[in-house]
């Protein structure tokens, strides 16, 4: 069991020698990684007391985590609260199970990814296509997805010109979206009229926004409102648009051109239009503009290259490897 810093008399009794890594985590994840229950947290904790140093966790926001955050430790900040500092890494699962962000900025759209240069000339293709081709395969087969999904159609689904996700960010102080969910969904539709389009509603989505797109989908004859599988979905669809979600991410494990319209971390694989007549041309032009994009390369280097796999044996060398930068060590 890792130790948990209780109370600001605790946080004092540790100092600012910078021995210490301490972990800021909110009630969903502190439980879990105090008690063992997370393979990231309990491979570095490991790794980080045979480097000399300890461990401990305290709770996000709290006048203990205040406390500590002004002392001389390595912080590591799980889930989305985006912020630098020199001495800061944020920390959360990424769009795909199994891999996980540790980042200097943030996650998602917040991360640092969002910044860096994909060259694809400096990845292996050989190493690529046997990455991709391992987990696409395994993520499809299995329906694996962020989120529950209903059960793949044991026949493929009807064709479509466009399959939208929604999601429930347009609300948040943190604004990442370009285009609203109701311009992407009617922006879609209109493209053309006797075009099948799906739209698919987020399981986070309140009674009264669910309510609001099914009202905005009603407009329309050519839309399809389903609950099946995001594979399925995407599968059926020649172009895929959201704003920046998970079903947008694993879209790009079916070689789908993917239109985002809001920042991601991962606009390098898809288009990213700002205003609506930006995404009319996206989804009339996107199939093409996106033929020659190498899927397998991107996705290698995303989650292989820049993220990391705490199921690989090398995954407490590459992460200590980025707490030794942070603590000068």
């Amino acid at each position: 069991m890792m130790e948990q810093i209780r109370s600001p008399r605790a946080a004092r009794r540790i100092g600012s020698d910078g021995k210490t890594v301490v972990v800021h985590a909110d009630d969903g994840w502190l439980q879990k990684i105090r008690d063992g229950e997370i393979d990231f947290f309990t491979k570095l904790s490991k790794r980080i007391s045979r480097e000399g140093l300890a461990l401990r966790v305290t709770a996000t926001g709290g006048s203990s985590s205040k406390m500590l955050m002004a002392q001389d430790h390595v912080h590591i900040v799980v889930g989305d609260q985006p912020g630098y500092g020199r001495n800061m890494l944020h920390a959360s699962p990424a769009y795909i199970w199994g891999f996980w962000y540790f980042d200097e900025v943030g996650i998602n759209w917040n991360s640092s990814l969002r910044f860096a240069h994909f060259d694809p000339k400096l990845i292996n293709q050989e190493k690529a296509e046997y990455f991709f081709n391992g987990m696409s395969s395994y993520m499809l087969r299995e329906n694996v997805s962020r989120l529950p999904q209903d059960n793949r159609s044991e026949t493929a689904l009807p064709s479509a010109a466009a399959t939208v996700f929604c999601q429930e960010i347009e609300t948040r102080a943190d604004r990442s979206h370009y285009l609203t969910t109701e311009t992407m969904i009617r922006t879609t539709a209109e493209q053309n009229r006797d075009a099948l389009v799906y739209v698919k509603l987020h399981p986070s989505q309140s009674k009264m926004e669910r309510v609001r797109i099914m009202t905005i989908c009603s407009d329309y004859t050519n839309i399809k409102i389903s609950d099946a599988s995001v594979h399925d979905l995407s599968q059926a669809a020649e172009i895929v648009v959201t704003q920046n979600s998970a079903a947008g991410f694993e879209a790009l494990l079916q070689k789908k051109p993917v239109i985002t319209c809001a920042r991601s971390d991962f606009w390098h694989a898809t288009l990213s239009p700002k205003r609506p007549s930006e995404l009319v041309e996206a989804l009339k032009f996107g199939a093409s503009a996106m033929a020659g994009f190498d899927y397998a390369k991107y996705l290698y280097w995303f989650l292989d290259r820049k993220c990391l796999e705490p199921q690989k044996t090398e995954f407490a060398t590459r992460a200590f490897g980025r707490i030794r930068d942070k603590a000068f060590l």
